[in-house]
């Protein structure tokens, strides 16, 4: 065996993540707002790409069959009929504009270099004297008067009632208006500053008082005084370092902070647990005045600081939309509003590519015409992909479409990776922080994945969110006086077909936050 170096040829395949298959990847995971947010960032960076019309049918169309190449070349089309010159000659197609850029040599008849066509506000570098005869009347730019006026595609926008709207106050500004009245000492509207950036959305402090102290290097009985203070600004509670607090600041506002109120305030968790019994001997009173007791508490805000304006909501915008036809089959189609529609302008790419000089220049512009190309692509694959994972979604789960969740069937990744020929990571990321809206609701395309429970009499498995449903309408249709313990209901359960152990009831029970039966018994019998 000889130990001489030498050369060898060698044929193997290998997978290589290109930065390009990588984005791929992350745009199939990426929600509609991600998704957005990332092509708004495209779009900036990019000169040859801007944001088309989602009115139109989106390029993965439940409908339409037709390539992503097809639908370029429609784009494209549009496009040209779009920018179409002012001297009303007829929009020619994608070919066409290439020629007649050629033959212009992008130059119009004046000899000046086009305006960025991609826009329709073009400002006019005539002056109003240049368009204005001696017929003032006919001038764009003024009136009878000779004053300035703003007519045609010019006008400006009329403001809604709702535009001239103050936004809503949050409570972090409602409070520091308090505090720059209350609070005047230097030091001490350090600390306060502090302890309201670390104020909660419902209005409560987030950290001890220690912590606080140490990190200000102050003492706590300092941060204490100015606690205190801030814990008697509006809105009453604020502040509070649990709930037991910002309701005894409530009662104490109201001067009904007594023994007994206080007392009970600190033993909440008897109330949670409906433990009246052991509630009465804590706070030394009778059933009566407990009862009066609970309903005073009930009049209180648990949560005072989110009576002010926060965080705006986000509606949820489903991706896929499921609707019946009249014949009774189920259609799939993409929300377009959930789709951004990116068309690459060549147009103007064509412009620019003639007053490149620089290899630089070059290079930029072949650059961004490669990723706008490739981005056009693979929103297109990600669309196709979405919509097809979701027509054998619904394919398989059409029994719960039309009779409801308690015909729910269980179903794993593997099931749709197999019957639309992908792989099951690709389902999973297809299937992340996706929407469908169906008739019975908008459901997150996870929620059709579940675990399959075996059935007692050799027939088909049931899905675990069908059994999940199944325990919940048991539980809401028990009798007061005969509450079903997680024994009874497998019992119940099995009769039914389920075979299902008692330990994984009390395991669902507790996933839809249901108490036990003991707890049950005492809630009902409190309300009663």
């Amino acid at each position: 065996m000889g130990l001489s170096p030498k050369l060898q040829l060698k044929q193997s395949q290998s997978l290589v993540m290109t930065p390009q298959l990588q984005q791929a990847i992350k745009l199939l995971q990426f929600s509609n707002m991600e998704l957005m947010d990332y092509v708004g960032e495209e779009v900036e960076r990019n000169p040859l790409l801007e944001v088309g019309d989602n009115q139109d049918n989106s390029p993965a169309d439940s409908n339409a069959g037709e390539a992503g190449a097809a639908d370029n070349r429609e784009d494209q089309a549009r496009d040209d009929r779009r920018h179409e010159g002012e001297d009303g000659e007829k929009a020619a197609s994608n070919t066409g504009a290439d020629e007649l850029l050629a033959q212009s040599g992008l130059q119009d008849e004046q000899g000046d270099a086009p305006l960025d066509t991609n826009y329709d506000n073009v400002f006019n570098h005539d002056s109003p004297g240049d368009q204005v005869d001696n017929n003032r009347d006919t001038g764009p730019g003024f009136d009878d008067m000779g004053s300035i006026r703003v007519s045609g595609r010019n006008d400006l926008p009329e403001q809604s009632f709702e535009q001239n709207l103050s936004g809503n106050i949050s409570l972090q500004d409602h409070i520091e208006e308090q505090m720059n009245l209350e609070i005047l000492d230097p030091t001490e509207r350090i600390i306060a500053r502090y302890m309201l950036d670390m104020l909660s959305e419902a209005g409560y402090l987030q950290d001890d008082v220690e912590s606080i102290a140490a990190r200000l290097e102050c003492d706590v009985a300092q941060v204490e005084v100015v606690l205190k203070r801030l814990q008697g600004l509006d809105p009453v509670g604020v502040f509070a370092r649990d709930l037991s607090e910002c309701l005894k600041l409530q009662q104490a506002e109201r001067d009904r902070l007594d023994p007994a109120m206080e007392a009970f305030l600190d033993n909440l968790d008897l109330l949670a647990k409906r433990d009246m019994r052991g509630l009465m001997r804590v706070c030394r009173v009778d059933q009566d005045d407990l009862k009066d007791m609970i309903a005073e508490i009930q009049t209180l805000n648990p949560k005072p600081g989110l009576a002010f304006g926060g965080e705006t909501v986000q509606t949820l915008i489903p991706d896929v939309i499921v609707k019946k036809t009249t014949k009774g089959s189920w259609t799939v189609e993409l929300n377009n509003d959930a789709l951004p529609r990116v068309l690459l302008n060549r147009h103007y790419h064509l412009e620019i590519k003639g007053l490149s000089k620089s290899k630089e220049e070059k290079e930029f512009l072949s650059e961004c015409l490669t990723s706008a190309n490739w981005l056009v692509k693979a929103l297109d694959q990600r669309a196709r992909t979405i919509l097809k994972v979701a027509s054998e979604l619904v394919r398989q789960q059409e029994d719960f479409f039309e009779k409801g969740i308690r015909f729910l069937r269980p179903m794993n990744l593997r099931m749709i990776a197999e019957a639309i020929d992908m792989h099951e990571s690709t389902v999973s990321r297809v299937t992340s922080n996706k929407y469908i809206a169906t008739n019975r609701g908008i459901f997150e395309m996870k929620y059709f994945f579940t675990s399959a429970i075996a059935s007692s009499d050799e027939g088909e498995a049931h899905s675990a969110g069908s059994v999940k449903h199944q325990i919940r309408e048991l539980i809401d249709a028990e009798d007061v006086k005969k509450i079903l313990s997680d024994d009874k209901i497998v019992e119940l359960l099995r009769s039914e077909g389920i075979d299902i152990a008692r330990r994984t009831v009390a395991k669902y029970r507790e996933a839809m936050r249901i108490p036990s039966s003991v707890q049950r018994r005492r809630e009902k019998k409190a309300a009663l």
